[in-house]
């Protein structure tokens, strides 16, 4: 009984109670050597424990070096493979698919703290950066990691690299400039529509290995494999050009009408040779052309040329070898109306070629000059507006080609009925040819230099000619011209020159007004020779008006007679709406 009572009072910690090491000393051997044994299990266990996390840290940095500090850091797990996919629970860094997200510090640095051994996905987000996304393999050794973050390419905006001792103040003005591009695209997507679809090509390039996997970049043993796919796409137009298409559509499907008007009064006084009947008269022409164009369908269109005149030239008493005024060639009969042009023209092979067929002249496709070519605000002298050579007398029915490779060269080729009394086609043919280069010479302007080729049969013989045409700027405001034409006669050829000059936005009154001087000779094979000056100024009195003073002096000598003479001063309105 006394062991018993000795052991109560232990119990209840009275004084004379042992203590722990006195209750190990009590404990018989083999219990002592299992609670050892515990207690080593339980150390081992938290040490291995404690070994199987490590830390992830690294630096967030632009293509420069230079630190970028609030970048949004977040470090996820991913399964091991074969694992099925499970609902992704945050902030659990033990389990695959759990995500951690921190910021990088003022110096660019981050850092991820008890990271479990695994794979696992880094991804750094920064605000004018592109995303950077690693996978990344974690072991039991702490990890570091460098990032590089490379600009994000928004059209319009600076370079958003930072400098190598990049500042908070760096990128709060990237963020500034992106919120101001936010801003003009939110405007953008408010202010325009989507456009019809429209149908394009793409050109696919893939590399396919002999057991038909397909890659985008070449690999050995893949044989390049090149398709097209058409893909119907939109874009963007703003309101008032959706607007403006649609106005110019509507347009496009009326028939637009115009009026040009001309008025010209001439005054012939002799200056030598024998007395002739036009010495001092008085000569008037005027001209009506109502033009009507429409377009038919898409790069095809039509095109009228009514006109009316009324009448007396001084061709009709001075007899030359050209007219002196250029629109007598249009009068077939005083006070009737007639039909000078009517015809289609559509364009083909993305607009190089045009094809134009109906009623044509074709000196509006040939022998054509910039500083000599239009009768209603240059020259009203025929031998200086057309080629005599040409030999085209009338328009008639006709076809005419031309192709424009956008090389600086074009080729021109046309025929058309010659003679308006002949029964067929076969017994009037026209036919005529034409090479044309635009030229830009070292330290010039644009020039044309242009050739050509013809043949007429309407003489019940073939009859050629060839000619030259050229018009070259010497400075914005001053260009050259000059024609040559050799034609087949009876008894050999006739000849034809000009040259002269224009002055335009230079040397004048108004900065609309033209000028120019020009001279003409021909020379036929059967002794007859003319000599032809003349001189005019063009002012432009309104957008639709112009008014031009013109003096013309033209020396007419038949053969075997002594010239004749005439100094011929002019006056042309000209209202064009």
């Amino acid at each position: 009984m006394a062991t018993i009572h000795h052991s109560y009072h232990s119990l209840t910690g009275q004084p004379n109670a042992v203590g722990a090491s006195s209750v190990l000393e009590k404990v018989p051997d083999m219990d002592r050597f299992r609670v050892a044994l515990g207690i080593l299990i339980l150390v081992l266990v938290s040490t291995a424990a404690a070994a199987q996390t490590t830390s992830v840290s690294g630096r967030v940095a632009n293509a420069q070096g230079g630190v970028i500090p609030g970048a949004e850091v977040s470090l996820r797990s991913l399964p091991p493979p074969g694992t099925p996919a499970m609902p992704r629970m945050a902030n659990m860094p033990g389990m695959a698919g759990a995500e951690r997200t921190t910021q990088s510090s003022a110096d660019g640095t981050f850092s991820f703290d008890q990271v479990s051994p695994g794979q696992y996905v880094l991804q750094v987000d920064s605000s004018g950066f592109e995303r950077s996304s690693a996978e990344i393999t974690v072991s039991t050794q702490p990890q570091t990691v460098a990032v590089n973050l490379q600009p994000l390419e928004i059209p319009g905006a600076e370079t958003a690299a930072a400098p190598a001792a990049g500042t908070v103040a760096s990128v709060q003005g990237l963020l500034d400039r992106i919120k101001v591009l936010e801003q003009r695209i939110s405007d953008l997507e408010s202010g325009t529509v989507l456009s019809e679809p429209e149908t394009r090509v793409k050109r696919i390039e893939v590399y396919t290995d002999k057991n038909g996997n397909q890659y985008d970049q070449p690999i050995a043993g893949a044989k390049k494999v090149v398709t097209y796919q058409r893909e119907r796409v939109y874009r963007r137009q703003w309101l008032s050009e959706k607007l403006e298409q649609a106005f110019a559509d509507q347009d496009s499907k009326k028939i637009a009408v115009g009026v040009s008007a001309a008025s010209v009064t001439q005054f012939a006084k002799q200056t030598t040779g024998a007395p002739a009947q036009a010495n001092r008269h008085a000569y008037q022409l005027s001209s009506a052309d109502l033009l009507f164009s429409a377009g038919l369908a898409q790069y095809t269109s039509f095109f009228a040329d009514v006109v009316g005149l009324s009448g007396a030239p001084p061709d009709a008493e001075i007899h030359g070898l050209t007219l002196l005024n250029s629109y007598t060639a249009r009068l077939v009969r005083q006070n009737e109306i007639n039909i000078r042009e009517a015809w289609l023209r559509t364009e083909l092979f993305g607009q190089r070629l045009a094809i134009s067929a109906g009623r044509l002249d074709l000196t509006n496709y040939f022998d054509r000059n910039f500083v000599a070519n239009d009768e209603t605000s240059q020259f009203i002298s025929d031998a200086l507006v057309n080629n005599p050579a040409l030999g085209l007398a009338t328009n008639g029915s006709g076809v005419v080609g031309v192709f424009d490779p956008k090389n600086g060269f074009a080729f021109k080729a046309g025929l058309q009925q010659s003679n308006s009394d002949a029964t067929n086609l076969s017994q009037s043919l026209y036919t005529l040819a034409e090479v044309d280069y635009v030229a830009r010479p070292r330290g010039l302007s644009e020039g044309n230099y242009r050739v050509w080729i013809r043949n007429d049969n309407s003489t019940e013989r073939n009859k050629s000619a060839v000619g030259v045409s050229i018009d070259q700027k010497l400075t914005p405001i001053f260009g050259l011209f000059g024609r040559y034409g050799s034609a087949e006669a009876g008894s050999g050829r006739d000849r034809f020159y000009s040259a002269g000059f224009q002055f335009q936005k230079g040397f004048v009154l108004s900065p609309l007004d033209i000028w120019g001087v020009g001279y003409a000779q021909t020379d036929l094979a059967s002794g007859d020779h003319e000599k032809l000056a003349e001189g005019y100024y063009n002012f432009q009195i309104s957008e639709k008006l112009r008014l031009s003073l013109h003096v013309q002096h033209v020396f007419e000598t038949p053969a075997g007679t002594k010239s004749v003479a005439f100094l011929v001063p002019a006056v042309r309105l000209q209202a064009r709406f």
